[in-house]
């Protein structure tokens, strides 16, 4: 017979085989799994192919850096990412490793999210001479063809290895966030970005040690593997002339390869039930994950614009590296639970979350190769202005445990959000949209004896911002004729902007996710 998912006998320490009656539910409104007469070789075993399956699963493709958007997991998202101190299956993971002792038996998650990213930009008119015509409309509201993101995949394995006081864990997941972006290389947003892949993952091993009742400690480590970070956008390859705020007749397309796979990073977690009625969790990343890519770049003609040859194309000894860093982070939650008498009725979680992403100030691509457009030239190093700012996020969420017959329950959750912008005003970007954001979240959880089904769907809105050229930040890319020492005859500009205009986004999360107990 399979174990009823959370329900697990009261215990007494050092009495592993002969537990008797049921312990109060963490969420369900019922009790936690576990063998009665548990044999340690068989559950090892058990859970060592889980662990194994978990590690060999497919890679989940994200994007990276200050841009993740809450939170992973669809209880999670169900609850307005509203979960530090109530987390109770193998999320903890990620939420709070400390959580995990809740966990007794053997647990298998597999969870997975669409994010529509609903993004348009709209290029401001320039001050600067329009140049020639090529017959497109730069100022043409234009928008990331690639709306849907579908690879937001989850899968964790728990055990207690048949121990009173530990639970173990492995998994892989990427960032809850939107990896691929495609603009047109004609639009208005094309010296900006026209393309971006990113692909990041953690593989992931934790431990927790406590007393499955009343408190936890863990800690999750992991192999943080950034197989593919991949850039586009469009550079002036002009040597010497006039600004071009729009079209040059000399413009290609950078493209941008670059990967690390031995990237480290780690999470620490804590929960405790003071009262029957009052949980605390906190949890945070205090290990930053330091990203030294490295690959090289290619350059190609616009479509419809340029006409270079493939040997002024070619660029000798190509290669390029960046640094970026997934900084550190803390997160802080009070849960109440509604009880009657053994059974949770409802429960409400405030969450506060703060991220320190202002250690990202820039993109400073270093740029080694011979450029062949005209005459040879040595590549310069590529800066993105960013100066992100740390983030803070205030969540409020909740679930009502709404019917129960026997084994099978039902549960709704409701919740929502706020967080504080990553970009600055005149450093907007597309690439990560990062504004002032408020989050609604809901699902529905239904248990099946010993299997949980959750759909969850979240909905983000995001201001609209606008940027004056006057004061833009961000600027064209020229690498053979720079700003501001050598662009328009040594005249001073200090670069031609890129990122004036209008910018309105928001997103849309579905998520679906079943867990089994053994």
């Amino acid at each position: 017979m399979g174990r009823r998912l959370h329900d697990r006998p009261a215990q007494v320490k050092g009495t592993r085989g002969a537990r008797s009656g049921f312990a109060r539910s963490r969420d369900m409104g019922e009790n936690h799994p576990v063998n009665t007469h548990p044999r340690i070789a068989s559950v090892a075993a058990t859970a060592a192919s889980l662990i194994l399956l978990a590690l060999s699963a497919p890679a989940p493709t994200a994007r990276a850096g200050g841009f993740e958007i809450p939170e992973g997991g669809a209880r999670a998202l169900s609850r307005g990412g509203a979960f530090t101190a109530g987390v109770d299956d193998p999320s903890a993971l990620l939420l709070n490793p400390g959580a995990l002792i809740r966990l007794s038996g053997t647990h298998l998650l597999y969870n997975h999210v669409l994010v529509w990213e609903n993004a348009t930009f709209t290029r401001e008119a320039s001050d600067l001479p329009p140049g020639r015509d090529y017959g497109f409309d730069p100022l043409a509201p234009v928008k990331n063809d690639e709306a849907l993101f579908p690879l937001g995949a989850m899968l964790i394995a728990t055990s207690d290895l048949g121990l009173d006081d530990w639970t173990f864990a492995a998994g892989v997941y990427g960032p809850n966030a939107h990896g691929k972006k495609r603009w047109p290389t004609d639009g208005g947003q094309r010296y900006m970005l026209t393309s971006l892949d990113a692909i990041l993952f953690y593989p992931s091993l934790a431990v927790a040690y406590g007393d499955r009742e009343t408190f936890g400690v863990g800690v999750t480590l992991q192999w943080v593997m950034a197989p593919s970070l991949n850039l586009g956008l469009v550079v002036d390859g002009s040597q010497t002339g006039e600004l071009h705020a729009y079209y040059s007749g000399n413009d290609v397309e950078a493209r941008i390869s670059l990967s690390d796979m031995t990237s480290f990073s780690a999470l620490l977690g804590a929960w405790w039930r003071p009262t029957p009625e009052l949980e605390i969790g906190v949890s945070g990343r205090v290990v930053p994950a330091n990203l030294n890519l490295e690959g090289d770049f290619t350059l190609h003609n616009v479509p419809g614009q340029t006409q270079f040859s493939d040997a002024q194309l070619q660029v000798t000894g190509s290669a390029a590296s960046l640094d970026l860093t997934i900084p550190p982070t803390a997160r802080a939650g009070v849960r109440y639970r509604g009880l009657d008498g053994d059974r949770e009725v409802f429960d409400v979680e405030l969450d506060v979350v703060y991220e320190a992403w202002s250690m990202i100030e820039r993109y400073d691509v270093h740029l080694d190769g011979t450029i062949n457009l005209f005459v040879g030239a040595e590549a310069p190093n590529a800066v993105i202005e960013k100066r992100w700012m740390d983030t803070l996020s205030v969540r409020l969420g909740g679930s009502w445990n709404a019917w129960q017959q026997g084994d099978n329950r039902l549960q709704l959750s409701l919740g929502g959000y706020w967080e504080s912008p990553t970009m600055p005003k005149n450093y907007e970007h597309l690439d990560f949209l990062a504004f002032d954001r408020v989050g609604v979240g809901a699902g529905v959880t239904a248990q099946l004896s010993n299997v949980r089904l959750t759909v969850a769907y979240s909905h983000v809105f995001q201001g609209s911002r606008d940027v004056d050229e006057r004061y833009s930040k961000v600027y064209q890319q020229r690498p053979l004729d720079p700003c501001p020492d050598q662009c328009d005859s040594g005249a001073g500009w200090s670069g031609v902007p890129s990122n004036p205009g209008r910018y309105e986004s928001s997103y849309d999360l579905l998520a679906a996710a079943v867990e089994a107990s053994f």
